[in-house]
């Protein structure tokens, strides 16, 4: 009997070294997780990591402007992300100068020389979509920024940028221009330029944009953020050629009166107390008409002053 049993014992242990040692075979056989990514398409593989604003630091009296955009659906797509603020032909775009430039003259109208302290700017490929922030406050180096402005180029380079310099410079003729930042990435493609999403990523594309800030000098009139209006804007439905309903943005046409001003020459013992007085307005109002951040006025001077 004990000797049937040590036979029993004996095979159950040849069974189970079979299986233990197939097991091994087994498990080896498979597909490790490096083998899944490398047949896996780069597309299902990436991450994008977006900022997170609130981790973005601010100080006393700051302002953080962020927005984004996206080009799906959009014709030339990749000309479409790189329109940070809006390209002419439709008006798409993320209208980031317009947005930092009202953010600029909010400063200012809290009675501080204005600035753009920092920008971020991120592309997520994959989803076709455009983040962006800016740090906008008082400024520190004694110089008041009155204006962002920015030119670029989707697969056009460098050179293809600094053809379009000159022609923004001219557009502020009587502020400084100072560089901000030279954005320059190297997109991603998983679209063709009709729109159409390729199955995996096909090289890259050269997002290039250049911002600058313009500083005025005190005595400069700072005229009001022009295009404001171009942020009001309507969806409608457009479908494409291939039956694909997307989302257009349009711009709405909206009238904006211009405000009205009389001209007054400050003469000797005036103060702006009693100008405001003779005219029947706010102190207030005359100081943000004039840009004025303190109720000093000198002889000769010319004031606007609100009808």
């Amino acid at each position: 009997m004990n000797i049937l049993r040590s036979i029993s014992l004996l095979f159950v242990a040849y069974i189970l070294g079979i299986t233990n040692a197939w097991g091994q075979f087994s498990f080896e056989d498979t597909i490790s997780e490096a083998e899944i990514q490398a047949v896996m398409p780069e597309i299902n593989q990436f991450r994008f990591h977006k900022i997170i604003k609130d981790t973005i630091a601010l100080d006393i009296n700051d302002i953080l402007v962020c927005d984004s955009f996206s080009a799906q659906g959009m014709p030339s797509t990749y000309d479409a992300l790189h329109s940070f603020n809006y390209r002419i032909a439709d008006r798409f775009g993320g209208y980031l100068n317009i947005k930092v430039n009202l953010a600029l003259e909010q400063v200012r109208n809290n009675g501080f020389p204005s600035d753009v302290k920092q920008l971020y700017i991120q592309i997520d490929p994959v989803y076709l979509k455009v983040y962006w922030f800016a740090v906008v406050g008082p400024s520190t180096d004694g110089r008041n920024y009155v204006r962002l402005d920015s030119r670029g180029s989707a697969g056009g380079g460098l050179s293809a940028v600094q053809k379009q310099l000159p022609r923004m410079m001219i557009k502020h003729p009587d502020f400084q221009a100072h560089k901000l930042m030279e954005f320059n990435e190297n997109v991603k493609v998983c679209y063709d330029w009709s729109g159409n999403q390729l199955c995996d990523f096909n090289g890259t594309i050269n997002i290039r944009q250049h911002f600058y800030k313009f500083s005025a000098a005190p005595n400069v009139e700072i005229p009001p953020v022009e295009d404001t209006e171009l942020l009001f804007m309507s969806v409608r439905l457009v479908t494409t050629s291939d039956s694909t309903v997307v989302n257009t943005l349009l711009p709405v046409v909206k009238t904006v009166p211009k405000p009205s001003y009389k001209m007054y020459k400050v003469k000797s013992g005036d103060t702006l107390g009693e100008i405001a007085g003779k005219h029947h307005v706010s102190i207030s109002v005359i100081k943000k008409a004039n840009h004025l951040r303190s109720d000093t006025i000198q002889i000769g001077q010319s004031l606007r002053i609100p009808r």
